[in-house]
């Protein structure tokens, strides 16, 4: 039942990042892939290091390369490729262990959200959200219903309506 439950739920692309890291931290692929892998993280997180220590208290980056998906497109089963491409620009934050967070900035031409990624210093969380948060106040960005998309997107799913729908 465990093993069940688990594949449902994650999907094709969680599932292969799971197995791709096991696969690295194997004992007879250690220094092949992973030790190599160490080393570039940490001229990743040296990168950041030198940029904040130039005067930048936090950076600014789309979060992804265009707009959400929609519904029906995320819930398709092979979405990999898609899925590895949105994820280039909160990458490098996760791989140099720094504070990040994404706030809605505004709704594309097909009236689905942007947003915008803050990076913040090692241990500066709290900086972080607060500009985060002026942002987030400043752009008024208009509360969607989920269970409307939901609904409008993929008809199958009306009958197991969300807990925080309407």
């Amino acid at each position: 039942m465990y093993a069940a439950t688990r594949r449902e739920g994650f999907n094709d692309v969680v599932r292969g990042r799971i197995l791709s890291g096991t696969f690295f931290l194997l004992k007879e692929n250690y220094e092949r892939y992973f030790l190599k892998a160490q080393k570039v993280r940490r001229l990743i997180a040296e990168d950041f290091v030198k940029v904040f220590r130039s005067g930048v208290d936090i950076l600014l980056t789309p979060t992804t390369l265009g707009d959400a998906a929609q519904f029906r497109e995320f819930i398709r089963e092979d979405n990999r490729t898609r899925s590895a491409q949105e994820d280039i620009f909160t990458q490098s934050a996760n791989m140099a262990g720094l504070p990040a967070v994404t706030v809605p900035a505004a709704l594309s031409a097909r009236g689905l959200p942007l947003g915008l990624q803050f990076i913040g210093r090692a241990f500066c969380e709290q900086q972080l959200l607060t500009v985060a948060k002026w942002l987030e106040r400043q752009v008024n960005f208009p509360v969607l219903q989920w269970q409307g998309v939901i609904d409008r997107e993929h008809p199958d799913l009306q009958r197991n309506k969300l807990a925080s729908g309407p």
